[in-house]
């Protein structure tokens, strides 16, 4: 067994263990270049993994799965040994937007009660607290809030908002508090949630990653922007364009002439599955010379439509999605 088997095997084993339900294993494209290996849930809410050695975050990988995280308000977990060629910390949540980062190990050890308490954004090492329990521990051992905020470094309108929860403390604050109140402030953290807790950067600025050997998509993504629509381009998924057209997601597979059955049929399939997890409308848009095997053998994994139609003509709600 090949290592990227066998750590398949213990990631599936341990998301069985922490009671989350693989939907569906990615199988398109057949290559190492593939935005998404799962689709998960986990307490009724859907979730997306990827599995990866090294996270390199200026990839056109890394960048496509953000944006797809974040043009669907969907979140992402990255299972990784390393970013940027660096190890990353066990028993951390690294958060990039709606993507999350975490250690193989910290899954193993989550699968046999370990909990992670600690997430890293910016740079910066947090823990959530639970606000109510922290002005109750203050009460208990009799600290006004400005003289507990002196001990511990903090200003006074900074620990009100740890009360009131408006806020997540620094790990070096944490410190803090332990040193004070010892493992009795241990009951005011919280558990990180690996697969929900993200912080969104409201200026994310969506780019479309293509390259210019893309000319036939971008002229589909051309045509459906101008039509009123959001989309994007995608080069890792079996969508290769991802719209929203007033309410309906639509996950768009473009199967080119020169494709053979074997591979159109796992493409269509797996854009079929994506869209119907996320409750979006598939399309297959063949080109015109595409062979009627081809055609006929996909006819199952959604609407298809002839690539010169929709450049003249458009996507057509009603008429095209009916």
């Amino acid at each position: 067994m090949d290592n990227s088997n066998k750590l398949t095997q213990i990631v599936e084993h341990n998301l069985r263990a922490l009671r989350t339900e693989v939907v569906h294993k990615v199988g398109y494209p057949q290559s190492d270049k593939k935005l998404l290996d799962y689709i998960v849930k986990r307490d009724n809410e859907t979730s997306f993994i990827k599995l990866m050695q090294n996270v390199n975050t200026i990839s056109n990988l890394f960048k496509e799965l953000k944006k797809f995280a974040n043009f669907l308000n969907i979140n992402v977990l990255i299972i990784a040994d390393k970013i940027n060629d660096e190890g990353i910390l066990e028993g951390v949540l690294h958060i990039r937007d709606r993507v999350g980062i975490v250690q193989t190990r910290t899954i193993n050890e989550m699968a046999y009660g370990e909990r992670v308490y600690i997430y890293e954004y910016k740079g910066m090492f947090y823990v959530k607290i639970d606000g109510r329990k922290l002005r109750e521990l203050r009460c208990k051992k009799g600290y006004g809030l400005s003289e507990l905020a002196k001990t511990i470094g903090a200003t006074p309108k900074a620990l009100q908002m740890y009360e009131e929860g408006l806020i997540d403390m620094s790990v070096e604050k944490a410190y803090r508090f332990m040193e004070l109140f010892a493992k009795e402030f241990e009951d005011v953290l919280r558990e990180v949630d690996i697969f929900k807790d993200r912080i969104i950067d409201s200026s994310i600025h969506r780019r479309n990653l293509t390259t210019k050997d893309d000319e036939v998509k971008q002229k589909l993504l051309k045509v459906i922007i101008d039509q009123g629509a959001e989309a994007e381009l995608f080069n890792y998924l079996p969508s290769d364009i991802i719209a929203n057209k007033r309410g309906v997601r639509i996950f768009i597979s473009f199967i080119d002439d020169k494709v053979s059955v074997e591979a159109a049929v796992v493409k269509a399939k797996e854009n079929k599955i994506i869209s119907s997890v996320l409750d979006g409308v598939s399309i297959n848009i063949v080109k015109d010379e595409a062979q009627r095997e081809v055609i006929r053998e996909i006819e199952d994994y959604g609407i298809i439509l002839k690539y010169n139609n929709v450049t003249k003509h458009g996507l057509d709600l009603e008429r095209d999605l009916s």
